[in-house]
């Protein structure tokens, strides 16, 4: 894990800003920031992939090619991952009989 001087929770706040750096939400700074801690954090380096594969995925799907994620869906699926509410406020899935 990379981090600047008097910078100790750059990891921290990198793995909670991925999402909006491959979605291009960041300013410049915020991006710099984060391009510079994954540059030598195994980690977040594998999370920029994996989030652009998602996104990629995503759009390649037949009649959603073009269409952005709904507004904080990254969020929620990260809260949801880490202890956040149940499921996210989605219904639950069908059991299996």
């Amino acid at each position: 894990m990379s981090s600047l001087p008097g910078r100790t929770d750059d990891h921290q706040w990198s793995q909670q800003h991925l999402s909006h750096y491959v979605e291009g939400d960041l300013g410049r700074r915020a991006r710099r920031r984060l391009g510079r801690h994954a540059q030598g954090c195994v980690d977040c380096g594998r999370g920029i992939i994996a989030m652009r594969a998602l996104v990629h995925m995503l759009q390649g799907l037949d009649g959603l090619a073009g269409i952005r994620a709904p507004a904080g869906i990254f969020d929620r699926v990260r809260a949801a991952g880490a202890g956040g509410s149940p499921g996210g406020g989605w219904p639950a899935p069908p059991r299996s009989a």
